[in-house]
């Protein structure tokens, strides 16, 4: 039974399920997470921050414009995850972790006013990477975990090709090779006449 659940789709409601739960979590103690919640000493923090943009704060477009998007790169993944083939696993995985991230941060678009809510603060000192969510970690693994994949389906293929040369020389020299079985049917033949004189 474990292994029927266990599917690649099965990473998109894992990751929106634990981006909602997380979210609603710092929601519910916002005056705590308004200064700081040391995790891992400065370098792991939980912080509270909405976010009116893209991933990590980029392109600042608008709610509707970035809810726009979100949709249609959701649907166009659940596309691309529909037309692959089954064996690929690593790569539905990865489309699946990514489709779950992106419904994360639209839910968020559309039922919180447009702002995307991030808590996961790390760095060193002054020195801060953007501070992100659930969501964010699903896209951004599961986009490298889908590189990985591409890369390594290019790999027996380019592999094969490199072997056609070697098995073409080898038909060539099968060609070229002279019939053995004739040599002793045609001296059987010779060994004949005489018998027939």
């Amino acid at each position: 039974m474990s292994l029927r659940l266990w599917r690649p789709w099965f990473w998109a409601p894992l990751v929106l399920v634990v981006d909602f739960v997380t979210k609603r979590l710092v929601l519910a103690n916002v005056p705590a997470l308004q200064g700081r919640i040391d995790v891992i000493g400065d370098f792991a923090r939980f912080i509270y921050v909405r976010n009116p943009g893209s991933a990590m704060g980029l392109f600042p477009i608008g709610r509707w414009a970035l809810v726009a998007i979100s949709a249609a790169a959701a649907v166009f993944l659940a596309w691309l995850y529909v037309t692959s083939r089954p064996r690929d696993t690593l790569r539905l995985s990865a489309m699946a972790a990514i489709f779950g991230g992106a419904l994360g941060n639209l839910v968020d678009r559309v039922f919180y006013g447009g702002l995307v809510v991030d808590f996961i603060d790390l760095g060193l000192g002054d020195h801060r990477f953007y501070t992100f969510n659930v969501a964010d970690i699903g896209v951004s693994l599961g986009g490298v975990v889908l590189f990985i994949s591409l890369m390594r389906e290019g790999k027996p293929k380019d592999a094969a090709a490199d072997s056609h040369p070697a098995a073409d020389s080898h038909a060539a020299a099968d060609n070229h090779a002279p019939p053995a079985a004739a040599e002793p049917e045609a001296a059987a033949t010779g060994a004949d006449r005489p018998e027939d004189a």
